[in-house]
């Protein structure tokens, strides 16, 4: 099943709300958020690092023709389960998460699963 443009739309706001609510209640970045989490990986290249697949992720012009969605659910899943439950970005997490459209995020919940 090919995923409709409005999925990808709400895999890429979900996922930058997911980073945004990360780094509001950690203080820390989105590396430290790809390294706690274990769902993104990271590249240690001329001594840095960098998470460019997650960077890929957060804009619709990079989000791959076929994105691991069930990372971008994980990922907020992740945010969710292990920081403060009152936020306006949480609420605004949540909302994006009960907004994807549900043939799309069972597939990918199914996808999850296995």
């Amino acid at each position: 099943m090919e995923m409709n443009q409005n999925f990808r739309e709400s895999l890429v706001r979900t996922l930058v709300s997911s980073v945004q609510y990360w780094q509001q209640c950690t203080f820390k970045s989105k590396l430290d958020l790809a390294e706690e989490s274990g769902i993104w990986s990271i590249h240690h290249d001329r001594g840095s690092q960098a998470c460019r697949t997650l960077d890929r992720y957060l804009s619709l012009e990079t989000l791959p023709a076929r994105p691991h969605s069930e990372d971008v659910l994980r990922t907020a899943h992740f945010v969710l389960h292990n920081r403060e439950p009152q936020s306006p970005l949480r609420m605004q997490l949540e909302d994006e998460l009960q907004h994807l459209p549900e043939p799309q995020k069972n597939l990918c919940l199914m996808h999850t699963a296995s």
